[in-house]
Protein backbone atom coordinates (compact mmCIF):
# COMPACT_ATOMS: atom_id res chain seq x y z
CA UNK A 1 0.00 0.00 0.00
CA UNK A 2 2.80 2.05 -0.54
CA UNK A 3 1.60 2.97 -3.85
CA UNK A 4 -1.76 4.38 -4.03
CA UNK A 5 -3.96 1.20 -5.78
CA UNK A 6 -8.03 0.48 -5.50
CA UNK A 7 -8.70 -1.56 -2.31
CA UNK A 8 -11.59 -2.67 -0.30
CA UNK A 9 -11.41 -1.46 3.61
CA UNK A 10 -13.64 -1.78 6.51
CA UNK A 11 -13.03 0.37 9.45
CA UNK A 12 -14.19 0.77 13.33
CA UNK A 13 -13.86 3.38 15.81
CA UNK A 14 -13.60 2.40 19.30
CA UNK A 15 -13.18 4.94 22.50
CA UNK A 16 -13.43 8.58 23.50
CA UNK A 17 -14.10 11.64 21.13
CA UNK A 18 -10.28 12.08 20.12
CA UNK A 19 -10.03 8.87 19.21
CA UNK A 20 -12.90 9.04 17.18
CA UNK A 21 -11.39 11.90 15.58
CA UNK A 22 -8.20 10.08 14.75
CA UNK A 23 -10.25 7.03 13.07
CA UNK A 24 -11.92 9.36 11.30
CA UNK A 25 -8.58 10.91 10.02
CA UNK A 26 -7.60 7.44 8.69
CA UNK A 27 -11.37 7.11 6.61
CA UNK A 28 -10.64 10.11 4.81
CA UNK A 29 -7.03 9.03 4.15
CA UNK A 30 -7.91 5.76 2.96
CA UNK A 31 -10.96 6.92 1.15
CA UNK A 32 -8.38 9.24 -0.46
CA UNK A 33 -5.79 6.87 -1.31
CA UNK A 34 -7.91 4.79 -3.82
CA UNK A 35 -9.90 2.84 -0.84
CA UNK A 36 -13.04 2.31 -1.02
CA UNK A 37 -15.46 1.73 2.46
CA UNK A 38 -17.00 -1.44 2.59
CA UNK A 39 -19.61 -2.57 5.19
CA UNK A 40 -18.94 -6.18 5.39
CA UNK A 41 -15.65 -7.34 6.84
CA UNK A 42 -15.89 -10.52 4.62
CA UNK A 43 -15.64 -8.02 1.24
CA UNK A 44 -12.60 -6.13 2.40
CA UNK A 45 -8.89 -6.46 1.81
CA UNK A 46 -8.13 -4.59 4.58
CA UNK A 47 -9.86 -4.02 8.14
CA UNK A 48 -8.59 -1.46 9.98
CA UNK A 49 -9.77 -1.61 14.29
CA UNK A 50 -9.02 1.89 15.91
CA UNK A 51 -8.99 1.00 19.71
CA UNK A 52 -9.58 1.19 22.97
CA UNK A 53 -8.05 0.02 26.60
CA UNK A 54 -9.32 2.22 28.79
CA UNK A 55 -11.52 -0.69 30.33
CA UNK A 56 -11.73 -4.14 30.30
CA UNK A 57 -15.17 -4.72 28.85
CA UNK A 58 -14.17 -2.01 25.91
CA UNK A 59 -10.77 -4.43 25.64
CA UNK A 60 -12.86 -7.27 25.54
CA UNK A 61 -15.63 -5.71 22.73
CA UNK A 62 -12.22 -4.98 20.68
CA UNK A 63 -10.48 -8.66 20.95
CA UNK A 64 -14.01 -10.44 20.18
CA UNK A 65 -13.99 -8.13 16.79
CA UNK A 66 -10.73 -8.71 16.17
CA UNK A 67 -11.30 -12.53 16.58
CA UNK A 68 -13.85 -11.81 14.20
CA UNK A 69 -11.88 -10.14 11.70
CA UNK A 70 -9.10 -13.14 11.87
CA UNK A 71 -11.64 -15.17 9.97
CA UNK A 72 -11.53 -13.70 6.91
CA UNK A 73 -8.81 -12.85 4.18
CA UNK A 74 -8.26 -9.47 4.73
CA UNK A 75 -4.87 -7.51 5.87
CA UNK A 76 -6.24 -6.60 9.91
CA UNK A 77 -4.58 -3.80 10.89
CA UNK A 78 -5.25 -2.74 14.90
CA UNK A 79 -4.09 1.17 15.93
CA UNK A 80 -5.33 3.26 18.72
CA UNK A 81 -4.62 2.30 22.73
CA UNK A 82 -4.75 -1.51 22.77
CA UNK A 83 -1.40 -2.41 20.57
CA UNK A 84 0.38 -0.46 23.21
CA UNK A 85 -1.44 -1.86 25.72
CA UNK A 86 -2.06 -5.27 25.57
CA UNK A 87 0.02 -6.64 22.35
CA UNK A 88 -0.17 -10.12 23.70
CA UNK A 89 -3.93 -10.58 23.85
CA UNK A 90 -3.98 -8.78 20.06
CA UNK A 91 -1.98 -11.22 18.53
CA UNK A 92 -3.61 -14.46 20.29
CA UNK A 93 -6.80 -13.53 18.77
CA UNK A 94 -5.01 -12.69 15.52
CA UNK A 95 -1.76 -13.58 14.97
CA UNK A 96 -0.93 -12.22 11.77
CA UNK A 97 -2.48 -8.96 12.65
CA UNK A 98 -0.44 -5.76 11.77
CA UNK A 99 -0.14 -3.38 15.11
CA UNK A 100 0.56 0.45 14.75
CA UNK A 101 0.53 3.08 17.62
CA UNK A 102 -2.19 5.50 18.06
CA UNK A 103 -2.82 8.47 15.46
CA UNK A 104 -0.37 7.88 12.92
CA UNK A 105 -1.95 9.67 10.09
CA UNK A 106 -0.82 8.49 6.45
CA UNK A 107 1.47 6.22 8.12
CA UNK A 108 -1.53 3.84 7.76
CA UNK A 109 -1.04 3.55 3.75
CA UNK A 110 2.64 1.69 4.79
CA UNK A 111 1.33 -1.27 7.28
CA UNK A 112 3.24 0.57 9.78
CA UNK A 113 5.26 -2.49 11.46
CA UNK A 114 5.25 -3.35 15.07
CA UNK A 115 8.95 -2.08 15.82
CA UNK A 116 7.90 1.42 15.10
CA UNK A 117 6.67 1.57 19.13
CA UNK A 118 10.65 1.49 19.68
CA UNK A 119 10.68 5.32 21.48
CA UNK A 120 8.91 6.25 18.18
CA UNK A 121 5.33 6.38 19.21
CA UNK A 122 4.69 10.33 20.97
CA UNK A 123 6.83 11.33 18.04
CA UNK A 124 3.96 10.04 15.37
CA UNK A 125 1.67 12.67 17.94
CA UNK A 126 0.03 15.04 15.09
CA UNK A 127 -2.79 16.40 14.21
CA UNK A 128 -5.25 14.71 11.46
CA UNK A 129 -4.10 15.87 7.93
CA UNK A 130 -7.46 17.32 7.48
CA UNK A 131 -10.48 18.37 9.79
CA UNK A 132 -12.57 15.66 11.00
CA UNK A 133 -16.68 15.56 11.07
CA UNK A 134 -17.86 13.09 13.95
CA UNK A 135 -20.16 10.23 12.04
CA UNK A 136 -24.10 11.13 11.84
CA UNK A 137 -22.44 14.56 12.96
CA UNK A 138 -22.14 16.77 10.05
CA UNK A 139 -21.27 19.43 11.61
CA UNK A 140 -19.50 18.86 14.10
CA UNK A 141 -15.88 18.76 14.26
CA UNK A 142 -12.85 17.65 16.06
CA UNK A 143 -9.72 19.09 16.55
CA UNK A 144 -7.34 17.69 19.24
CA UNK A 145 -4.91 20.22 20.50
CA UNK A 146 -2.31 17.78 22.32
CA UNK A 147 -1.57 13.82 23.08
CA UNK A 148 -0.61 12.56 26.44
CA UNK A 149 -0.96 14.02 30.06
CA UNK A 150 1.13 15.00 32.97
CA UNK A 151 -0.72 13.06 35.56
CA UNK A 152 0.26 9.28 36.87
CA UNK A 153 -3.48 7.65 38.09
CA UNK A 154 -3.00 4.61 39.28
CA UNK A 155 -5.74 3.07 37.27
CA UNK A 156 -5.47 3.91 33.65
CA UNK A 157 -3.41 2.29 30.98
CA UNK A 158 -3.86 4.97 28.42
CA UNK A 159 -1.07 7.13 29.52
CA UNK A 160 1.39 4.15 28.40
CA UNK A 161 -0.11 4.19 25.17
CA UNK A 162 -0.11 7.98 24.75
CA UNK A 163 3.11 9.26 26.64
CA UNK A 164 3.88 12.64 28.61
CA UNK A 165 2.37 15.45 27.12
CA UNK A 166 2.92 17.03 23.60
CA UNK A 167 0.54 20.46 23.11
CA UNK A 168 0.33 21.13 19.72
CA UNK A 169 1.21 24.64 18.24
CA UNK A 170 -1.28 27.07 19.02
CA UNK A 171 -1.09 28.18 15.22
CA UNK A 172 -1.89 24.81 13.62
CA UNK A 173 -4.81 23.89 16.07
CA UNK A 174 -5.73 27.77 15.25
CA UNK A 175 -5.44 27.14 11.46
CA UNK A 176 -6.96 23.73 12.12
CA UNK A 177 -10.39 25.17 13.30
CA UNK A 178 -10.40 27.49 10.28
CA UNK A 179 -10.25 24.82 7.95
CA UNK A 180 -13.11 23.26 10.08
CA UNK A 181 -15.19 26.17 10.04
CA UNK A 182 -14.93 26.74 6.43
CA UNK A 183 -16.06 23.65 5.32
CA UNK A 184 -19.04 23.88 7.26
CA UNK A 185 -18.30 23.24 11.09
CA UNK A 186 -20.90 24.91 13.54
CA UNK A 187 -19.46 22.76 16.64
CA UNK A 188 -16.07 22.34 17.44
CA UNK A 189 -14.94 19.77 20.33
CA UNK A 190 -11.69 20.95 21.25
CA UNK A 191 -10.13 17.23 22.55
CA UNK A 192 -6.86 15.68 24.54
CA UNK A 193 -6.72 13.45 27.36
CA UNK A 194 -6.41 16.78 29.53
CA UNK A 195 -7.35 19.93 27.82
CA UNK A 196 -6.16 21.39 30.88
CA UNK A 197 -2.80 21.05 30.87
CA UNK A 198 -2.18 22.24 27.24
CA UNK A 199 0.53 24.53 26.64
CA UNK A 200 2.48 22.85 29.95
CA UNK A 201 5.38 22.01 27.42
CA UNK A 202 5.62 25.31 25.39
CA UNK A 203 4.34 27.98 27.63
CA UNK A 204 0.75 28.98 25.87
CA UNK A 205 -2.06 27.85 28.88
CA UNK A 206 -5.56 27.12 27.43
CA UNK A 207 -7.22 30.81 28.06
CA UNK A 208 -4.49 31.90 25.39
CA UNK A 209 -5.57 29.30 23.12
CA UNK A 210 -9.19 29.47 23.06
CA UNK A 211 -8.67 33.76 23.22
CA UNK A 212 -6.93 32.88 19.91
CA UNK A 213 -8.69 30.57 18.13
CA UNK A 214 -11.82 33.09 19.39
CA UNK A 215 -10.20 35.58 16.39
CA UNK A 216 -11.85 33.58 13.96
CA UNK A 217 -14.99 34.79 12.41
CA UNK A 218 -17.77 32.77 12.17
CA UNK A 219 -21.19 31.47 13.82
CA UNK A 220 -20.07 28.14 15.61
CA UNK A 221 -19.63 26.71 18.92
CA UNK A 222 -16.45 25.54 21.30
CA UNK A 223 -17.16 22.68 23.11
CA UNK A 224 -13.65 21.95 25.95
CA UNK A 225 -12.87 18.58 26.86
CA UNK A 226 -12.22 16.75 29.88
CA UNK A 227 -9.80 18.57 32.34
CA UNK A 228 -8.35 17.44 35.34
CA UNK A 229 -9.54 18.85 38.32
CA UNK A 230 -5.75 19.40 39.70
CA UNK A 231 -5.12 21.80 36.60
CA UNK A 232 -8.26 23.06 36.28
CA UNK A 233 -7.97 25.02 39.27
CA UNK A 234 -5.11 26.62 37.91
CA UNK A 235 -6.60 28.52 34.77
CA UNK A 236 -10.47 28.20 36.15
CA UNK A 237 -10.67 31.90 36.91
CA UNK A 238 -9.30 32.74 32.96
CA UNK A 239 -11.29 30.43 31.59
CA UNK A 240 -14.84 31.58 32.93
CA UNK A 241 -13.84 35.31 32.07
CA UNK A 242 -13.52 33.71 28.41
CA UNK A 243 -17.24 32.09 28.64
CA UNK A 244 -18.69 34.90 30.01
CA UNK A 245 -17.48 37.08 27.30
CA UNK A 246 -17.46 34.94 24.33
CA UNK A 247 -21.15 33.37 23.60
CA UNK A 248 -19.60 31.28 21.16
CA UNK A 249 -18.05 29.07 24.09
CA UNK A 250 -20.48 26.61 25.28
CA UNK A 251 -21.06 27.14 29.24
CA UNK A 252 -19.89 22.87 30.14
CA UNK A 253 -16.89 21.28 31.41
CA UNK A 254 -16.18 17.74 32.23
CA UNK A 255 -14.45 17.73 35.13
CA UNK A 256 -14.23 13.91 36.68
CA UNK A 257 -13.86 13.32 41.01
CA UNK A 258 -13.79 9.21 40.25
CA UNK A 259 -14.12 9.19 43.84
CA UNK A 260 -15.25 11.11 46.86
CA UNK A 261 -13.22 9.91 49.10
CA UNK A 262 -9.75 11.09 49.86
CA UNK A 263 -8.29 7.76 51.05
CA UNK A 264 -9.21 6.55 47.49
CA UNK A 265 -8.28 9.63 45.85
CA UNK A 266 -4.74 9.37 47.15
CA UNK A 267 -4.28 5.93 46.21
CA UNK A 268 -5.39 6.64 42.68
CA UNK A 269 -2.89 9.43 42.87
CA UNK A 270 -5.26 11.87 41.57
CA UNK A 271 -3.72 15.04 43.32
CA UNK A 272 -6.09 16.58 44.91
CA UNK A 273 -9.17 15.91 47.60
CA UNK A 274 -12.20 15.89 48.08
CA UNK A 275 -12.71 19.65 49.42
CA UNK A 276 -10.93 21.22 46.92
CA UNK A 277 -12.86 19.79 44.26
CA UNK A 278 -15.73 21.02 45.72
CA UNK A 279 -14.30 23.98 46.17
CA UNK A 280 -13.82 24.38 42.20
CA UNK A 281 -17.39 23.34 41.77
CA UNK A 282 -18.81 25.87 44.10
CA UNK A 283 -16.28 28.80 41.96
CA UNK A 284 -17.76 27.48 38.95
CA UNK A 285 -21.16 27.16 39.44
CA UNK A 286 -21.40 30.94 41.53
CA UNK A 287 -19.99 32.26 38.45
CA UNK A 288 -21.89 30.62 35.66
CA UNK A 289 -25.05 29.25 37.88
CA UNK A 290 -26.68 27.53 34.91
CA UNK A 291 -23.51 25.55 33.48
CA UNK A 292 -23.49 21.97 32.32
CA UNK A 293 -21.29 20.28 34.79
CA UNK A 294 -19.92 16.20 33.85
CA UNK A 295 -17.99 14.19 36.20
CA UNK A 296 -16.89 10.23 35.98
CA UNK A 297 -16.75 8.17 38.87
CA UNK A 298 -15.04 4.59 39.39
CA UNK A 299 -16.60 2.24 41.75
CA UNK A 300 -15.28 -0.31 43.53
CA UNK A 301 -11.29 0.95 43.30
CA UNK A 302 -9.25 -1.35 45.64
CA UNK A 303 -9.70 -0.83 48.89
CA UNK A 304 -12.97 1.16 48.61
CA UNK A 305 -15.47 0.70 51.81
CA UNK A 306 -19.07 1.22 51.87
CA UNK A 307 -17.80 4.29 53.60
CA UNK A 308 -15.81 5.35 50.59
CA UNK A 309 -18.63 4.54 48.52
CA UNK A 310 -20.89 6.29 50.82
CA UNK A 311 -18.44 9.88 50.14
CA UNK A 312 -19.16 9.35 46.84
CA UNK A 313 -22.28 9.34 46.74
CA UNK A 314 -22.59 12.52 49.13
CA UNK A 315 -20.43 14.65 46.65
CA UNK A 316 -22.48 13.55 43.93
CA UNK A 317 -25.37 14.61 46.04
CA UNK A 318 -24.29 18.07 46.85
CA UNK A 319 -22.79 18.90 43.76
CA UNK A 320 -25.97 17.62 41.83
CA UNK A 321 -23.81 17.21 38.33
CA UNK A 322 -25.90 17.00 35.16
CA UNK A 323 -23.86 14.64 33.40
CA UNK A 324 -22.30 11.60 35.35
CA UNK A 325 -20.15 8.52 33.81
CA UNK A 326 -20.44 5.80 36.16
CA UNK A 327 -18.01 3.03 35.50
CA UNK A 328 -16.82 -0.31 37.16
CA UNK A 329 -13.56 -0.22 38.40
CA UNK A 330 -10.87 -3.23 36.52
CA UNK A 331 -7.30 -3.80 36.29
CA UNK A 332 -6.02 -2.50 33.20
CA UNK A 333 -2.22 -3.64 31.88
CA UNK A 334 0.47 -2.06 33.01
CA UNK A 335 -1.72 0.04 35.54
CA UNK A 336 -0.19 0.48 39.35
CA UNK A 337 -3.33 -0.46 40.43
CA UNK A 338 -3.41 -4.06 39.17
CA UNK A 339 -0.98 -5.12 42.09
CA UNK A 340 -3.15 -3.46 45.08
CA UNK A 341 -4.81 -5.53 47.41
CA UNK A 342 -8.06 -5.54 48.69
CA UNK A 343 -9.87 -5.96 45.47
CA UNK A 344 -13.40 -5.32 45.56
CA UNK A 345 -15.53 -8.84 44.35
CA UNK A 346 -18.09 -7.99 41.43
CA UNK A 347 -20.83 -8.40 42.75
CA UNK A 348 -20.29 -5.39 44.92
CA UNK A 349 -18.92 -3.34 42.38
CA UNK A 350 -22.05 -3.97 40.27
CA UNK A 351 -24.15 -3.28 43.48
CA UNK A 352 -22.37 0.27 44.12
CA UNK A 353 -22.69 0.57 39.74
CA UNK A 354 -26.21 0.19 39.53
CA UNK A 355 -27.49 2.31 42.81
CA UNK A 356 -25.00 5.62 41.61
CA UNK A 357 -26.92 4.89 38.29
CA UNK A 358 -29.93 5.43 39.50
CA UNK A 359 -29.17 7.98 42.11
CA UNK A 360 -27.61 9.56 38.88
CA UNK A 361 -30.68 9.34 36.79
CA UNK A 362 -33.14 10.99 39.32
CA UNK A 363 -30.23 13.98 39.86
CA UNK A 364 -30.30 14.28 35.59
CA UNK A 365 -34.20 14.21 36.02
CA UNK A 366 -34.43 16.69 39.03
CA UNK A 367 -32.06 19.39 36.88
CA UNK A 368 -33.94 19.00 33.60
CA UNK A 369 -37.07 19.66 35.23
CA UNK A 370 -35.66 23.52 35.63
CA UNK A 371 -35.31 24.11 32.42
CA UNK A 372 -39.21 23.63 32.00
CA UNK A 373 -40.20 27.11 30.22
CA UNK A 374 -36.99 28.59 29.37
CA UNK A 375 -36.84 30.17 26.04
CA UNK A 376 -33.42 30.99 24.51
CA UNK A 377 -31.46 30.43 21.58
CA UNK A 378 -30.47 26.36 20.29
CA UNK A 379 -28.02 25.33 17.14
CA UNK A 380 -29.61 22.16 15.37
CA UNK A 381 -26.56 19.94 15.06
CA UNK A 382 -28.59 16.91 13.52
CA UNK A 383 -31.23 14.44 13.53
CA UNK A 384 -31.73 11.85 15.73
CA UNK A 385 -33.32 8.17 14.16
CA UNK A 386 -36.75 9.03 14.90
CA UNK A 387 -36.62 11.95 12.65
CA UNK A 388 -36.25 14.61 15.57
CA UNK A 389 -33.84 17.53 15.51
CA UNK A 390 -31.50 17.71 17.64
CA UNK A 391 -29.92 20.64 19.22
CA UNK A 392 -27.79 22.35 22.02
CA UNK A 393 -28.47 25.87 23.51
CA UNK A 394 -25.60 27.44 24.81
CA UNK A 395 -24.92 25.69 28.49
CA UNK A 396 -24.64 22.52 26.28
CA UNK A 397 -28.04 21.49 27.26
CA UNK A 398 -29.86 18.81 24.63
CA UNK A 399 -32.74 19.91 23.00
CA UNK A 400 -34.95 17.73 20.92
CA UNK A 401 -37.38 19.52 18.38
CA UNK A 402 -39.81 18.46 16.01
CA UNK A 403 -38.78 20.63 13.23
CA UNK A 404 -35.62 22.92 11.86
CA UNK A 405 -32.83 23.16 9.65
CA UNK A 406 -29.48 21.97 10.67
CA UNK A 407 -27.06 24.25 11.08
CA UNK A 408 -29.54 26.58 11.74
CA UNK A 409 -30.10 28.79 15.28
CA UNK A 410 -33.71 29.03 16.18
CA UNK A 411 -35.17 30.81 19.59
CA UNK A 412 -37.11 27.91 21.81
CA UNK A 413 -39.24 27.34 24.40
CA UNK A 414 -39.29 24.41 26.56
CA UNK A 415 -42.12 22.57 27.15
CA UNK A 416 -41.09 19.22 28.70
CA UNK A 417 -38.30 17.08 29.02
CA UNK A 418 -37.02 13.16 29.51
CA UNK A 419 -33.49 11.60 31.42
CA UNK A 420 -31.51 13.02 28.38
CA UNK A 421 -33.16 15.88 26.66
CA UNK A 422 -34.98 18.80 27.18
CA UNK A 423 -38.09 18.99 24.69
CA UNK A 424 -39.04 22.14 22.75
CA UNK A 425 -40.72 23.75 20.38
CA UNK A 426 -39.76 26.67 18.32
CA UNK A 427 -40.86 30.48 18.30
CA UNK A 428 -38.89 31.78 15.96
CA UNK A 429 -35.40 31.35 13.51
CA UNK A 430 -32.64 33.64 14.27
CA UNK A 431 -29.00 34.10 12.89
CA UNK A 432 -27.86 35.12 16.27
CA UNK A 433 -25.71 33.56 18.33
CA UNK A 434 -27.38 31.85 21.30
Amino acid sequence: MGEPFNFRFFLRNYGCTQNQGEGENTRQILLHSNGIEVEDIYTADVIVINSCAVKTPTEDKVIQFIYECSMTDADVIVTGCLPKINPDRIKKACPDAILTPPNIGKSILKYVPQQLFNGEIYQLARLPENPVFLPGQPLTAVVPISQGCLGSCTYCAVKFARGWLTSYPVEMVVNHVKRAIEMGAKEIYITAQDTSVFGRDNGVQLPELLTKILETEGDYQIRIGMMNPKFALEIIDDLLDIMEKDDRIYRFLHIPIQSGSDKVLSMMKRQYDAETFNGLIKKIRHRIPQITLSTDVIVGFPGETNYDFDLTVKLLEKNKFDIVNVSKYGDRPFAASTKFENKIPSDIKKKRSKYLSEKVKEIRLEKNKEWNEWEGGVLILKETHSGKKFGRNIFYRAVLLSRGNLGERVTVKITGNSQNALHGEILEVSSVVA
